[in-house]
C-alpha cells in the first residue's frame, strides 16, 4: 500500500488535470505561442489543483523536448511536458534549483520576500526560466506585499511568478492587477468519483459506487480531500471496502439515515427524532458533520421547491435516486418551513464546535422547531368551535377582524369613538329655562380598546410591519425577526426578545420612533415595550423577502 494517494497520483500533465479544462487550454495556448505572462494569480478553494497546475506549467515552459520541438520545422507544436528530460525529472523529484516554492503562511515577513527579490536578477542555473511559486500569498504582510510589488512591475525576462491563494479578496489590488488571474472551480461529484475509481483500479481495491459517491460528497468539491479520505479508508479497511465501513470511518450516518431523519423532523415526530439522533451518536456520527449535511440536504430541497425542473443541476452533486427521495420530502411541507429549519440549524452551529454535548444542542434545536410548528397548528382553546364558525361566515366578527381589514377597522373605530359634543340640561329652577352647555370634545382614541386588536391580528400583520420598516431602517429587520409579540396592554404592544443586543437596538431613540410610527399606521397601537426573556424560544418571523433572497442564493 503506497503513501497518501494525493501525492502518489498527483497529475503530471495538463491532460491529467480534472475539472479545470478552460484554465489548461489557456495556459497551453500561451506556451504554444510563447506568450507567457510574467505573473499569474491562481485563486480558488483548497484541493482544486492550483499548486499542481503551477508545477505542470513550470515543467512545460522549461521542458527541453518542447523547446527542441519548437525549434524544428514541424508544424505540430507540442505543449505537454515530456516527463523524461533532465528538467522535467528535476521538477518531479523536487531537485530543480530554478523552481523556487515559498509557503507564504510560514514566510510572511518582508525580509523573506526581500531575500527572494534580491536573487531574482541572477540568471537561471540550468533552466530557461526561473519559476517562483508563492502559495497562500494572501498571508503575506503588508510590507512583504510592497516588497513584492516592485519586482512584479519590472520583472526580468527569465522569471515567472505564480501566486496561489484561497482568499483572493485579501490580495492587494495593486498585486492582482499585475497578474493574469485564473479562477479554479470546485469539482462535481462525478468528476471526483471517476478519479477515485481509477485509483481503486490501480491499487486493486474493491469498493462499491455508493462508497465512492459518499467520499466524493464529503470532500465538497476538493480532489485532494477526497484522495486523502480514500487513502485513510483504504489503510484501515484494506483491499475490500463496503459502505458500512466507509460510513463508520468517516463518522457519517449515511444518506439514507439522514433523509429518514429529516423526514421525521418535517413530519414533526419529536420523540422519534431524538431516538434516531441518539442512535447515530452511539454509532460514531459526528454531530457537526451531520448538521452540515442537513444544511446541504435542505439547500437541495429548497432548490427543488423553487425550480422542480432544475434537478439536472443537482445530478452533479447527488444521484437520481437521491433526488427522488428529496422530492418526496419536499412535498411534505412548504418552502418557508425548510428555510426556517435551515436557519435554525445554522444558528445552532455557532455553539456546536465548542460544546461538551453538541448532540444535546442539535436535539434541543430540532425539538424546539418541531414543537413551535405543532403549536401553530393547534386551534384556539377558547371557543374554538365558535371561532371556526365565525371565520367561515363572511359577515362574522372574526372575518371583519381579518388582518387585511385592520387599517379600515382602525379608521372606523376612530370615527365611531369620536363623540359629538354632549349637552347637559341644567336645573330649570336655577336657570328658569332649559339651557344647553357644551362639554369639551372627548375622544377615546388615546386609549384604544385592546379587544379590537387581538394578538393574532398583530402576528398576522407582522410581515407588513417589517416591509414598511425596511424602507426607513433596514438594520432593524434582523432585530425584529427574533422578537415575539407576547401581549397587548392598553395601547402598547409588548415584545419579547432573548437577546440584550436586540433589545438595545430596538430601544434606541430613533429606532423606537420608527417602530412606533409604523405600528400605529397598521394597528393603531401607539407604544412598544421591549422585554428581555432568555427563557422564551427564539421565534423568527417568516419574511417574504427572505424567500426571494434564498432564490437568488440558490441560482447555479
Amino acid at each position: 500500500m503506497p503513501g497518501t494517494f494525493y501525492r502518489t497520483y498527483r497529475p503530471q500533465k495538463f491532460s491529467e488535470l480534472i475539472g479545470q479544462e478552460v484554465i489548461c487550454s489557456t495556459l497551453k495556448q500561451a506556451i504554444k505561442e510563447q506568450k507567457m505572462a510574467s505573473a499569474y494569480l491562481f485563486t480558488g478553494p483548497r484541493g482544486t489543483g492550483k499548486t499542481t497546475t503551477a508545477r505542470i506549467f513550470a515543467k512545460a515552459v522549461n521542458c527541453l523536448t518542447l523547446r527542441k520541438e519548437r525549434g524544428s520545422s514541424s508544424k505540430k507544436k507540442l505543449v505537454e511536458p515530456c516527463d523524461r528530460c533532465i528538467n522535467c525529472l528535476a521538477i518531479n523529484e523536487g531537485k530543480a534549483l530554478d523552481l523556487i516554492e515559498i509557503d507564504a503562511a510560514s514566510y510572511t515577513g518582508v525580509d523573506n520576500i526581500r531575500q527572494l527579490t534580491e536573487n531574482i536578477d541572477i540568471s537561471p542555473v540550468q533552466m530557461p526560466y526561473k519559476i517562483f511559486i508563492i502559495d497562500e500569498v494572501h498571508m503575506l504582510s503588508k510590507g512583504a506585499f510592497n516588497a513584492l510589488l516592485k519586482t512584479l512591475e519590472e520583472p526580468p525576462l527569465h522569471s515567472i511568478f505564480i501566486l496561489a491563494t484561497t482568499e483572493q479578496h485579501r490580495v492587494l489590488a495593486t498585486i492582482a492587477s499585475r497578474c493574469q488571474r485564473f479562477n479554479f472551480r470546485l469539482l462535481n461529484l462525478p468528476e471526483i468519483s471517476g478519479k477515485l475509481a481509477q485509483i481503486a483500479k490501480k491499487e486493486k481495491i474493491e469498493i462499491d459506487d455508493a462508497s465512492l459517491d459518499l467520499i466524493s460528497e464529503v470532500a465538497q468539491g476538493g480532489m485532494r480531500d477526497a484522495e486523502s479520505l480514500f487513502s485513510q479508508i483504504a489503510t484501515l479497511a484494506g483491499k475490500k471496502i463496503d459502505l458500512k465501513e466507509t460510513q463508520a470511518i468517516l463518522g457519517i450516518a449515511g444518506r439514507t439515515e439522514e433523509t429518514n431523519l429529516l423526514k421525521l423532523i418535517i413530519q414533526k415526530e419529536a420523540f422519534e427524532v431524538i431516538q434516531e439522533l441518539e442512535k447515530m451518536v452511539s454509532n460514531g456520527t459526528d454531530i457537526f458533520t451531520l448538521s452540515n449535511r442537513f444544511l446541504q440536504l435542505l439547500r437541495q430541497i429548497i432548490f427543488l421547491k423553487i425550480n422542480p425542473k432544475g434537478e439536472k443541476f443537482l445530478k452533479k452533486e447527488i444521484s437520481q435516486k437521491q433526488i427522488e427521495n428529496l422530492k418526496e420530502i419536499a412535498d411534505l411541507t412548504d418552502i418557508a418551513d425548510f428555510i426556517n429549519l435551515a436557519t435554525k440549524i445554522f444558528q445552532s452551529q455557532l455553539l456546536l464546535k465548542n460544546n461538551s454535548f453538541p448532540h444535546l444542542i442539535l436535539e434541543v434545536t430540532l425539538t424546539e422547531w418541531i414543537l413551535s410548528h405543532n403549536l401553530k397548528e393547534l386551534p384556539d382553546t377558547h371557543n374554538s368551535s365558535e371561532i371556526k364558525n365565525d371565520i367561515d361566515a363572511e359577515d362574522s366578527p372574526a372575518a371583519k377582524l381579518s388582518i387585511k381589514n385592520i387599517p379600515s377597522i382602525k379608521k372606523q373605530f376612530e370615527k365611531k369613538t369620536k363623540k359629538e359634543p354632549s349637552k347637559e340640561i341644567l336645573d330649570p329652577k336655577q336657570t328658569g329655562t332649559k339651557k344647553e352647555k357644551e362639554l369639551p370634545e372627548k375622544t377615546t382614541t388615546d386609549k384604544l380598546d385592546k379587544n379590537i386588536f387581538d394578538l393574532k391580528a398583530i402576528l398576522g400583520s407582522w410581515n407588513q410591519l417589517l416591509q414598511n420598516i425596511r424602507e426607513f431602517q433596514p438594520a432593524l429587520i434582523s432585530s425584529l425577526r427574533v422578537c415575539s409579540p407576547v401581549r397587548i396592554e392598553g395601547d402598547s404592544l409588548i415584545l419579547s426578545t432573548p437577546y440584550k443586543f436586540h433589545k438595545d437596538q430596538l430601544c434606541n431613540g430613533r429606532n423606537r420612533d420608527i417602530l412606533c410610527q409604523e405600528l400605529e399606521k397598521i394597528t393603531g397601537l401607539r407604544k412598544v415595550q421591549i422585554l428581555e426573556d432568555n427563557n422564551l424560544p427564539i421565534k423568527e418571523t417568516k419574511d417574504e423577502d427572505l424567500l426571494e433572497q434564498t432564490k437568488n442564493l440558490l441560482q447555479f
